[in-house]
């Protein structure tokens, strides 16, 4: 790995963590308990700063790993109304590697001028769901479409997956794909007050942002220098746009569910389906 740059891992992990202990500390007070999600991001941004210092030190000779599944050990397996599913060797190419950004412009302008139908979409969402109690489903559809291709084009400009993702946010169209659940039934309160209910989840989503853009910049020297994207940068990147796609989620109401604050394990992909053209092309 990379030496010296991991200071910025380092600073945005424990960003995390303070984030959740500080909201962690007004869950414990209104419910007299520390929601696991919010213990297991502060567990995870501690260890990985007790791992740096130990390693800077001259503790160990193991390298600081920031892989929740490694600091945590096994992650809680969710079934949440936004998941996140990973299908990835962590080879990447070093020619896409270097020219990623300019690679990911056309997805970028894309996503800017879907994001101006989304805003009208989720105005006329949340005033159709403050209505019925149900969000409509051809909203639910396309807004889900949009959460979706945001988690793709993120994930392909972090070096979080790494075939060229297509531009309609397609399911199962992708090597790390959101599983968005149907459209159900939310209380109108929630619904009302959607806008403050978030507001929490919007904190702990900063410093998530945080550490996503952190395990990019990392994974794209690692990954240009070896040809692969090290899992233990990878797979922080993967929680950061799980929870920022919840949050997105939760926003836009696409979901009831509050946002998991705290890693979890992925789901597994199935192997894509090769054509006999595919398959002769190797």
């Amino acid at each position: 790995m990379l030496g010296n740059p991991n200071s910025a891992a380092f600073n945005d992990s424990l960003g995390l963590a303070h984030a959740a202990a500080f909201l962690g500390w007004f869950a414990c007070i209104a419910l007299g308990r520390m929601p696991r999600g919010l213990r297991d991001s502060v567990a995870w941004g501690v260890g990985f700063g007790a791992q740096l210092w130990a390693y800077l030190f001259m503790l160990t000779s193991v390298y600081p790993d920031p892989d929740p599944g490694v600091l945590l050990g096994e992650l809680p397996r969710r079934s949440d109304a936004v998941g996140m599913a990973l299908r990835d060797d962590g080879r990447r190419s070093r020619l896409t590697v270097f020219f990623r950004l300019p690679l990911t412009f056309p997805h970028l302008v894309w996503l800017a001028l879907w994001s101006l139908l989304a805003l009208l979409a989720a105005i006329a969402n949340w005033l159709a769901t403050l209505a019925t109690a149900h969000p409509p489903a051809v909203l639910h559809r396309f807004l889900s479409a949009y959460v979706r291709y945001q988690a793709h084009v993120y994930g392909f400009l972090t070096l979080t997956a790494n075939p060229f993702p297509g531009f309609a946010g397609a399911a199962g169209s992708y090597d790390a794909e959101l599983e968005i659940a149907p459209p159900e039934r939310q209380s109108r309160w929630s619904v009302g007050f959607r806008l403050l209910l978030v507001l929490p989840a919007w904190l702990l989503a900063a410093a998530f942002g945080s550490l996503l853009w952190a395990a990019a910049i990392l994974g794209w020297f690692a990954a240009l220098i070896t040809g692969r994207m090290p899992r233990r940068l990878r797979n922080p990147a993967a929680q950061a746009i799980r929870y920022l796609a919840q949050v997105n989620a939760y926003l836009l109401v696409l979901t009831a569910d509050y946002p998991y604050g705290g890693p979890c394990a992925p789901a597994e992909l199935a192997a894509p389906v090769r054509t006999a053209a595919e398959l002769a092309l190797g």
